[in-house]
């Protein structure tokens, strides 16, 4: 099976981070991103660009186009990666060892985990 873990963090606090902040956490960042990916599990990760998104939508039979992200929220989405694992349970110990679930506390970070259905190889 393959999971999806979105990674969140709170945006306003992400925002307040100064550039040597971002690089101590680059450095505490880095075992755990290692250990993520010596699992061998992990199929795909991805960072999103922070603020940078456009929503398409059907609306009155059209496709219409706005600015993103859709949600009005202070949560946001800020990374994506993909794991194989035989159950749930293996999934989230895996997506354990990336770094919004062991450091960020203070910046709101969490990991939701969803299984999904791969179509395209």
């Amino acid at each position: 099976m393959r999971f999806l873990c979105l990674g969140y963090y709170d945006a306003p606090t992400f925002d307040a981070i100064s550039p040597s902040e971002m690089e101590a956490l680059g450095k505490r960042c880095r075992p755990h991103d290692e250990a993520l990916r010596r699992t061998g599990q992990v199929v795909l990760t991805a960072s999103l660009q922070h603020g940078k998104a456009v929503v398409v939508r059907a609306r009155d039979r059209k496709v219409q186009i706005t600015d993103g992200p859709f949600a009005e929220t202070k949560e946001q989405i800020g990374s994506a990666f993909i794991v194989e694992a035989p159950d749930l349970d293996e999934a989230v110990r895996v997506a354990s060892l990336h770094p919004a679930a062991r450091l960020g506390e203070e910046l709101g970070w969490a990991i939701e985990i969803r299984p999904i259905e791969m179509f395209m190889e």
